[in-house]
C-alpha cells in the first residue's frame, strides 16, 4: 500500500494562542507593534534561522529602538500557546494508518524547548525545526531539506499543511499536496479528495 509523508506546521495548525510579539512591545515600551516588527522582521527571521538567539533579538530591537534592554527573555516569558485536539487526532489517525507524519516549524529555540518539555511534540514522528535546519519557510529549500532526510518520498508523496498561504504556495509549487489549513475537518476532507479514502 502506498504510504505519504504529512508535514504539519505548528502555531497556527496543531497550536493557537501562541502570537507574543505585541506583548513583548509593550513590555520594551514600544508604540506601534505591527510596524515594529515590519521594520525589525530581519531580526525575527535571523532567530528562527538560528543565526541568534531569541534574547539577541530582544537585545538588537531594544537598540535599534532606543529603549532599555530586555529585563527577561520576554519570547518565553509571553509564550503559552494552546494545544488543538482535533489536529493532534488527525495526526494520530494518519499514524494509525501507517503513514509517517512530521511536523515542520518556522520557531525559535527558546518556543521550541518549551513544546518539546510540554509534550506538545509527542504525536509527530519527528519535528523538523527551523533553527535546527537553519531553513525557514516559505523558501524552498526549506522543502528540500526535508525530502533529504526524509529519503523514501518524493514531493508528489508529500502533503503539507499550514496556515500561511504564501507557505502553502511555495510547498505546492514542488508538487506537493499543500493545502492552507482552516480545520481539522477541512484537512481530512482534502486528504480523502487526493487519496480517495477516508482518514
Amino acid at each position: 500500500m502506498k504510504t505519504y509523508l504529512f508535514i504539519f506546521d505548528m502555531g497556527g495548525v496543531v497550536t493557537h494562542s501562541f502570537l507574543v510579539w505585541d506583548k513583548i512591545c509593550a513590555a520594551m515600551g514600544i508604540q506601534n507593534a505591527a510596524q515594529t516588527e515590519k521594520r525589525h522582521w530581519g531580526l525575527i527571521e535571523s532567530a528562527m534561522r538560528g543565526n541568534i538567539s531569541s534574547l539577541e533579538s530582544l537585545q538588537l530591537l531594544a537598540r535599534r529602538e532606543g529603549v532599555a534592554d530586555p529585563k527577561e527573555n520576554y519570547w518565553l516569558s509571553f509564550f503559552n500557546p494552546t494545544v488543538d485536539a482535533d489536529t493532534v487526532a488527525l495526526v494520530r489517525d494518519l499514524r494509525a494508518r501507517g503513514e509517517r507524519v512530521v511536523c515542520g516549524t518556522n520557531t525559535i529555540e527558546v518556543h521550541y524547548q518549551y513544546q518539546l518539555d510540554n509534550g506538545e511534540y509527542a504525536c509527530f514522528d519527528k519535528v523538523y525545526a527551523s533553527q535546527l535546519m537553519r531553513q525557514i519557510k516559505p523558501d524552498i529549500t526549506f522543502w528540500h531539506y526535508i525530502k533529504a532526510a526524509e529519503k523514501s518520498y518524493e514531493f508528489d508523496d508529500m502533503f503539507f499543511f499550514d496556515d500561511m498561504p504564501e507557505n502553502v504556495a511555495a510547498a505546492a509549487s514542488l508538487g506537493i499536496h499543500a493545502h492552507v489549513y482552516t480545520s481539522a475537518e477541512d484537512a481530512r476532507a482534502y486528504i480523502e479528495s487526493v487519496i480517495g479514502e477516508r482518514v
